[in-house]
């Protein structure tokens, strides 16, 4: 029987899981976008991207 190392796995690095958040939201919004075609004004879906880039992390929070 193999001896197992005493290495815990490593963590994956903090810019790329930034990284994959960045890349899960756009791919979010993306099929968000092809769903709201029935929303002429604009000013309602401004807000529905914007509060899913707060939710996401990507943009702070006002205050």
């Amino acid at each position: 029987m193999e001896a197992m190392p005493d290495q815990l796995p490593t963590q994956p690095d903090q810019s790329v899981i930034q990284k994959q958040r960045v890349e899960d939201a756009t791919d979010f919004l993306s099929i968000c976008d092809r769903l709201s075609t029935g929303y002429d004004s604009g000013y309602y879906w401004e807000d529905i991207q914007r509060a899913l880039r707060i939710a996401a992390g990507l943009e702070k929070w006002p205050g």
